[in-house]
């Protein structure tokens, strides 16, 4: 109980520090010049242009990514021969991968449609 109460303590203290000790943001220079105004918004002319490209690259590389493992499940599946236990390997590396493809594919399209619910 003697945790608990430890806990409760702790937090209460950490949520009363924060209520009472409230940084005044328009007071620093440095907060205005980079666009971000008392109410916590930011301007966001390039911000959505450089997350398009990060999201750009990530999916270059995930697309890589499956590539080589295609080519590793392909290896594995080839090189089997009469040996079912490495088949079945080969054919489960290939359903993988293709379903990590999938799930990338289906990211993208979710983050999208999240995306248009602020536009």
């Amino acid at each position: 109980m003697k945790k608990k109460q430890f806990y409760l303590v702790t937090v209460f203290t950490f949520a009363m520090t924060l209520v009472l000790i409230q940084p005044d943001l328009t007071a620093y220079a440095a907060w205005g010049e980079a666009g971000i105004d008392g109410s916590g918004s930011i301007e966001t002319s390039g911000l959505f242009a450089d997350l398009d490209m990060l999201i750009g690259v990530i999916m270059a590389l995930g697309g890589f990514w499956i590539l080589a493992c295609l080519i590793i499940a392909g290896m594995k599946l080839s090189g089997s021969g009469s040996n079912p236990q490495k088949r079945t390997e080969g054919l489960i590396a290939l359903a993988f991968t293709a379903l990590g493809g999938f799930i990338i594919i289906k990211a993208y399209d979710i983050a999208g449609w999240v995306n248009s619910f602020g536009g």
